[in-house]
């Protein structure tokens, strides 16, 4: 999502690319359902429809921070 430019993410993000993606090369079917709100929500920026995808890769993919033990 980050370096890809406005129109190429709105181009893949309208043809249902990102979902598709996650359903059948990540195998994460609830990150599909939840890109795929994004994706037909058609109110989204193209800045807002990022962010949101983005967010839930993080939410998913991104190990919570630990404080150093000692």
């Amino acid at each position: 999502a980050e370096g890809i430019d406005d129109k190429t993410w709105e181009f893949h993000l309208r043809a249902g690319d990102y979902s598709k993606w996650f359903r059948h090369q990540i195998r994460d079917k609830d990150l599909a359902r939840e890109t795929a709100e994004a994706e037909k929500d058609r109110k989204l920026s193209a800045e807002e429809s990022r962010k949101r995808v983005l967010d839930a890769v993080r939410r998913r993919y991104t190990a919570p921070a630990t404080a150093p033990e000692g």
